[in-house]
């Protein structure tokens, strides 16, 4: 079996969980690839299921407090000291088409100390989702496209094993639940990594796509709609201390500061009012 590790964060969503692992064995990654599924204090018996019907696959456990950085961070940590040349981040709704994986790693053979995402499609609509970002722009590859990105979301994602070793795990402190994908992917280009998406690499979406870039949207669907679970919940996209983190990381503190600032009052009153 290849060095190279998928790493699946999980939390009581066991359907999609067993799902995502049934596609990779379809598609013989679960045998061709060690497949970690790092189980983050799940109350539905997804661990006890994932070992019983894929004893292949390596369960890492959490209590609850891990989210989803903080499962990805584990997971690559494991991987790398169990000598793994690649990385893969995988979301449990997400299903790989045929040959993708293989696909993202023919990449990262030819592009060596890179980063490499699939082309991501809502698997109802069919619609081709904005996986990456180019400064404030949100951007995706078309299937014969190869964009070269700032930082990327976290649905299916290849990465060499050097650019753990230079740049360590995902900030799970800063980022637990939201933009630790992306924030990793943007601190790997600021050391010198490339990052792509790879337009011809695809994966279906398959759990509806939150509205988490229009705040409206966001709150109007949000199934609690307090203060605490908008802007204090690690739930949420809009956790403040999360979008601090966010906007003075990518941005630098003297202009993310400010546009954090501008941001959050334009949320509170769209809230309140």
């Amino acid at each position: 079996m290849q060095p190279i590790y998928i790493i699946i964060p999980v939390h009581n969503r066991k359907v999609l969980t067993l799902a995502c692992l049934e596609n990779l064995k379809a598609n013989s990654d679960l045998h061709k690839y060690h497949v970690i599924v790092v189980d983050d204090g799940s109350s539905d018996r997804t661990a006890e299921e994932v070992k019983a019907s894929y004893p292949e696959v390596t369960v890492l456990q959490g209590d609850g407090n891990l989210w989803w950085t903080g499962a990805i961070a584990l997971g690559m940590t494991y991987a790398y000291n169990q000598g793994a040349t690649h990385f893969i981040w995988l979301n449990d709704d997400c299903l790989t088409k045929l040959n993708t994986l293989e696909l993202l790693l023919d990449f990262l053979q030819e592009h060596p100390n890179s980063i490499v995402g699939a082309a991501c499609y809502e698997a109802e609509s069919g619609l081709l989702v904005e996986t990456g970002f180019k400064g404030k722009i949100r951007v995706k590859a078309l299937e014969n496209e190869v964009v070269e990105v700032d930082g990327l979301s976290g649905y299916c994602v290849a990465i060499s094993a050097s650019v753990f070793k230079l740049i360590g795990a995902p900030d799970a402190n800063k980022f637990r639940q939201y933009a630790g994908d992306g924030m990793y992917t943007l601190k790997a280009t600021r050391a010198g990594f490339k990052v792509y998406i790879l337009g011809k690499a695809k994966v279906a979406l398959v759990e509806e796509k939150d509205p988490i870039h229009n705040f409206t949207n966001y709150v109007q669907k949000a199934k609690y709609r307090t203060f605490q679970s908008i802007f204090w919940n690690y739930k949420s996209p809009y956790h403040l201390p999360t979008q601090f983190y966010y906007h003075t990381y990518k941005y630098g503190f003297l202009l993310g500061f400010p546009l954090f600032i501008v941001k959050s009052f334009s949320w509170l009153v769209r809230f309140y009012v």
